[in-house]
């Protein structure tokens, strides 16, 4: 029981803080003004542009999915070595 002044204090410092919390309304109307300003404006592409970057994505999309399957495999064999080697040694 001598640790009562601490949860006093904790007490009190969560008071401090609820009482600094904004409500939704608050933080709404602070916020108004920015959404509608933010227009968003986008570069226009041609058809063979939009080919091109698609092609980039796919090409580079095939070539993460192989790393990822040599790092799998690379990953497995490691496991069966150490498997294989725990048992020679226990046996």
């Amino acid at each position: 029981m001598g640790y009562g002044g601490y949860a006093n204090m904790v007490v009190n410092a969560n008071r401090a803080l609820l009482k600094k919390k904004r409500s939704f309304k608050e933080m709404r109307t602070s916020y108004i003004g920015y959404v509608n300003d933010a227009d968003l404006k986008f570069k226009e592409l041609t058809p063979f542009e939009q080919q091109k970057i698609r092609d980039k994505i796919i090409a580079r999309a095939k070539q993460e999915r192989f790393y990822d399957m040599k790092m799998s495999l690379v990953a497995f064999l490691i496991l069966v070595l150490l498997i294989f080697g725990a048992y020679l040694l226990l046996f």
